[in-house]
Order: structure tokens, then C-alpha cells, then sequence
């Protein structure tokens, strides 16, 4: 019990990112959008991409399009859904359409915390988010360390479910995601806030400053994001049922989704210099951090040295609970019989001594 006593101390002071970042550490604003003025949002902070987002073969399509977003003099930005006139030439006898705002190409930030104030929209056979694509969300190539699609909030005009995902390794056959959702009683009357910390260690979500959830993904993205709000809707099977956005056919249209502000803000993270997921200060790599069964660890070597390294792993006694000598280069080490807790990767190569923590989870 000591032992694992003194785990928790030391992580909680030595990284204290990891367990909520609200009573040590102070956002700064850098980014925001009040929504003040009417027709279209700010085109300096707002990209609105218009095309056929949700294609049925066999039914009505869901379309995002520009003249569903847009400024009601309230200060508010509305995203509507209404049912609109066939678009194109298939046989439908009418399609769908939604608006979508994000801040590609005019604004990304790495780490922060990114919040919005709404009110649900009311009628079904729609849904709602508030969203980050983070880095290169279609990689394959180191789960989520280098893309993340980040689903902060996903709300429903029908239910008071609140969905929050993450999903990685692009969105072709080796997609995945981890998620979580709860019945809020109470969340369609008027506005909350949803917000997500993004730490270089953690992902941790927030209803009304509540923490709901915390997940590090398929390993924490490293890389600049940007952020979308956006309605969504689909007439196909798996979006029309009681798990997800309900019917449209038996809803009335139009419905909205209206949002007081999104805010965007930078944190200092004590230590971060230590603990990220892919950490580069001229000589080594290591990702994931937390860390779950194999961590990948790379160095920059010369090419006139030795290319070898050895790697110790020492919990926080000191005490060496595994090694792996004579290491090549650009290597996994296998970690799925360590347990967890907080350990220190020490790495040794050429009389160079780097020392860093990791989280075994």
C-alpha cells in the first residue's frame, strides 16, 4: 500500500495534467467567436464547405450547405436543418440539408482547451457536434499520435444521450475509436457548456465543467488541430434507428442548433517538457505516452557511433523492472507484462544518458 501510496503522490505532483488541469492552471484565451452581427459567420474565422455529405442510393441525400449557418442578430451562430428540393439527379422525391462551420486553414492550435455554449436543437432524425480533426486524421501509420478525429460533444434534437469519441487510423479498414455516452437528464433545457482539456498526456471532456470522461485515444495526437460545429443528417439504416439520430420522416423541419460562443484556450502544462507523446529534444522519440502494451522508441544516432542502445525501465524507487540491452534503432519494446503505474525510461547510447517518465496504464 505504500508503494503504491507513493505512486499517486508522485505522478499527482510531478504531473498534474494528467488529473484535470482546473485548480492548478489558469487558460488564456486565443481564440474565440461571440457570434455577434447576423448573415454569414466571420469568413476570417469560418470556413463553410457546401456539398452532399450524407449520400443514400436509396433515399433522400443529407447535404451541408452555406445558407444553414448564419447569424440571428442575438448573438448567436443558428445551424438549421430543412428539407429541401431533390439536388441532384437521382429520384428522390426530396433531400435533405444542414449547416457546418470549422476553422480549417484559419485557425489550429496544439494542446488547449476548446469549449462551446449551445442549446440542443428538438426535433429528431438529425444530430449535432462540436468536433476537432487534429493533425492527419487518415494516417495509418502510429494510431492516433500523429491524427485524431476528437468528438467533443454529439448531441441529438430526441434524447438526452451525449455522445464523446475518438477515432483514429483513418476511416478505411483499419478505422478505430474509443467513445462514451450518458443520458444527461436536463440537457435540452436552454444552454450548456461542453468543453475538452487536450494535454500532451490526456483527453478529458466536460458538461458544464463537470468532467464526464478522460481517454488518451489510440495515443494522445501530437499535432495542430482545428475545430468544426456542425449539423448532420443521414437517411440511411444505421443513422434513422433508436441508437442514434431517430427518423427524419417524422420530424418537423426546420429545427436548429444554436450556439452562444466557441473559445478556444492555451494552458501551461507543468513538466510537459518530459512526458510527451512523441518526444523529440535532439536525440529521442517515444510514443505512445501513457503507454499500454509495446512503446516505439527511436534516437537520432551518428552514423560514425555505435547504432545500439540499452534501455532500462526503473519505477520510482529506482529499482530497474526490466532492460533491453544492445537495442537496434527505430525498435518496440514489449511492456505488456509490466504493471501499471509510472515508471522512468532511462536510455543509454554512446555516454549519452536520457531519462524520462512514462505511464504504463
Amino acid at each position: 500500500m505504500k508503494t503504491i501510496f507513493f505512486i499517486i503522490c508522485f505522478f499527482f505532483i510531478f504531473n498534474p495534467v494528467l488529473f484535470g488541469q482546473n485548480s492548478t492552471v489558469e487558460p488564456v484565451l486565443t481564440w474565440s467567436d461571440e457570434f455577434d452581427g447576423t448573415g454569414a459567420p466571420d469568413a476570417a474565422k469560418w470556413d463553410r464547405p457546401e456539398y452532399n455529405r450524407r449520400n443514400n442510393a436509396n433515399g433522400p441525400d443529407g447535404w451541408w450547405s452555406k445558407d444553414d449557418s448564419y447569424l440571428d442578430g442575438n448573438g448567436n451562430l443558428i445551424i438549421r436543418v430543412r428539407k429541401i428540393e431533390n439536388k441532384n439527379d437521382d429520384a428522390d422525391p426530396y433531400d435533405y440539408s444542414t449547416g457546418v462551420v470549422r476553422t480549417r486553414g484559419k485557425f489550429e492550435q496544439l494542446y488547449g482547451k476548446y469549449e462551446i455554449r449551445c442549446q440542443l436543437p428538438k426535433q429528431p432524425g438529425w444530430w449535432v457536434a462540436f468536433w476537432m480533426m487534429q493533425g492527419n486524421v487518415g494516417s495509418e501509420a502510429n494510431l492516433g499520435v500523429d491524427g485524431s478525429e476528437v468528438d467533443i460533444m454529439e448531441g441529438f434534437g430526441w434524447t438526452d444521450k451525449i455522445n464523446h469519441a475518438i477515432h483514429y487510423d483513418g476511416y478505411g479498414a483499419a478505422h478505430k475509436s474509443v467513445g462514451k455516452n450518458e443520458m444527461t437528464a436536463g440537457i435540452h433545457d436552454g444552454f450548456h457548456t461542453y468543453s475538452m482539456e487536450w494535454t500532451p498526456e490526456i483527453y478529458v471532456f466536460y458538461i458544464d465543467d463537470e468532467e464526464v470522461w478522460r481517454s488518451t485515444g489510440g495515443g494522445v495526437c501530437n499535432q495542430p488541430g482545428y475545430v468544426k460545429v456542425t449539423g448532420e443528417i443521414s437517411t440511411e439504416d444505421w443513422a434513422i434507428n433508436e441508437w442514434w439520430s431517430n427518423n427524419p420522416e417524422t420530424a418537423t423541419y426546420p429545427d436548429s442548433f444554436v450556439v452562444d460562443y466557441v473559445r478556444v484556450y492555451q494552458m501551461e502544462y507543468p513538466d510537459t517538457t518530459t512526458s510527451s507523446n512523441l518526444f523529440r529534444k535532439n536525440f529521442l522519440q517515444f510514443y505512445p505516452n501513457p503507454v499500454n502494451e509495446r512503446l516505439h522508441v527511436t534516437w537520432e544516432a551518428n552514423s560514425n557511433e555505435n547504432p545500439q542502445a540499452n534501455i532500462y525501465l526503473r519505477n520510482t524507487l529506482g529499482i530497474v523492472k526490466k532492460e533491453f540491452l544492445a537495442v537496434e534503432n527505430h525498435t518496440n519494446i514489449d511492456l505488456s507484462d509490466l504493471r501499471k503505474g509510472v515508471y522512468v525510461l532511462s536510455l543509454q547510447q554512446n555516454g549519452k544518458i536520457l531519462n524520462y517518465r512514462i505511464l504504463k496504464i
